[in-house]
């Protein structure tokens, strides 16, 4: 799949979609599924529905599409879908804008998106131009049934993300127009397919959080044998300070930070900031402060952690995982800092 709004793995190694795939591994690829399975789910679930609750649910569609507004826009794309919806782009003929067009569809009434946060949304990507005479819709984050979340401002996404969505509200509709040169760039010989386009996206602004942020509660009572020390404090990164002694005949987890936000819903989404460590070794293999939050099925969190369990957003659990032949274990320090 193309991926979307982040830049190459050539141009930017480091991109939040990497970071999740190899966090994918502390879950024995359950990450993956909540990540990119959300077709497989809807085929299912169709399958085994009966003929008249498929035609329902069809005819139910079609009146909601009937329904769904159309905003006609200044560049003279049309959008149809509300807020929270996948949209549907039309194009109008002729040649794209030359630069950077930015049009709020519908005005949020949160916080700003500052530079260097990481940005939490759901978007549809489509090319200006169609592809052998269709559109051409490459990547969108509601056929996943999952948000994405990335660092912005800071080069990581490509520039007309950055430049386009720094300074917009939270739970804002915003559609960006953005010329090659802003996006995958010019050269359509570099084997991108997405190189010399000129782009369409539709971006809904769930959240924003700052590179920093970090669980906040009451620390939990001590942590029991068989875990690794951590340095935790409230509002301050954890660090993993020893591992000596830990069990690993058993996948384990234990509290140490108890947070006051909503309750964590099993159903929905989850906002991350993690910390990894190699069991055997004590060496550090991957972590996320500084470099941008993730989000994850909640239900694969807590598979992990399963002392997560009743527990509320700006809470902080230790993971142990078991070790195996063919999988190591590994210790992780997570702290839920958002929810969607």
């Amino acid at each position: 799949m193309t991926p979307g709004p982040f830049r190459s793995a050539v141009r930017t190694p480091r991109t939040p979609r990497r970071r999740r795939l190899r966090f994918a591994a502390l879950t024995a690829g359950l990450l993956v599924l909540a990540g990119c399975g959300g077709g497989s789910a809807t085929t299912a679930e169709s399958s085994s529905a009966s003929p008249s609750a498929a035609a329902s649910a069809s005819a139910e569609a079609t009146v909601a599409a009937a329904s769904a507004p159309v905003r006609t826009t200044a560049i003279g794309v049309s959008v149809t879908g509300d807020l929270g919806q996948k949209p549907k782009l039309t194009v109008p003929s002729g040649d794209a804008p030359k630069d950077l067009k930015v049009q709020v569809l519908v005005q949020g009434d949160g916080a700003v998106v500052a530079k260097g946060q990481t940005l939490v949304a759901n978007y549809l990507g489509q090319t200006w131009s169609p592809k052998d005479g269709a559109v051409n819709v490459f990547d969108n984050s509601w056929d996943r049934s999952s948000p994405a979340a990335f660092p912005i401002g800071v080069g990581q996404v490509i520039k007309g993300w950055d430049d386009g969505l720094v300074g917009q509200k939270i739970g804002s509709r915003v559609l960006l127009s953005i010329p090659a040169a802003l996006a995958y760039g010019q050269d359509a010989s570099t084997g991108n397919e997405l190189a010399g386009q000129s782009l369409l996206f539709v971006v809904d602004i769930l959240g924003s959080l700052a590179a920093d942020a970090s669980a906040t509660g009451t620390a939990a009572k001590d942590v029991p044998a068989g875990f690794p020390k951590v340095d935790s404090a409230s509002g301050k990164q954890p660090k993993i300070t020893s591992v000596s002694g830990v069990a690993t005949d058993a996948a384990r987890s234990t509290l140490l930070i108890k947070g006051s936000g909503e309750a964590i819903d099993p159903a929905r989404y989850l906002a991350l900031q993690f910390v990894q460590t190699d069991t055997a070794t004590g060496k550090q293999t991957q972590g996320t402060w500084g470099q941008g939050a993730e989000v994850v099925a909640a239900s694969a969190v807590l598979t992990v952690a399963d002392a997560l369990q009743g527990q509320n957003v700006g809470s902080r659990v230790l993971a142990v995982t078991k070790d195996e032949e063919n999988s190591p274990s590994l210790v992780v320090v997570i702290d839920v800092i958002g929810q969607y």
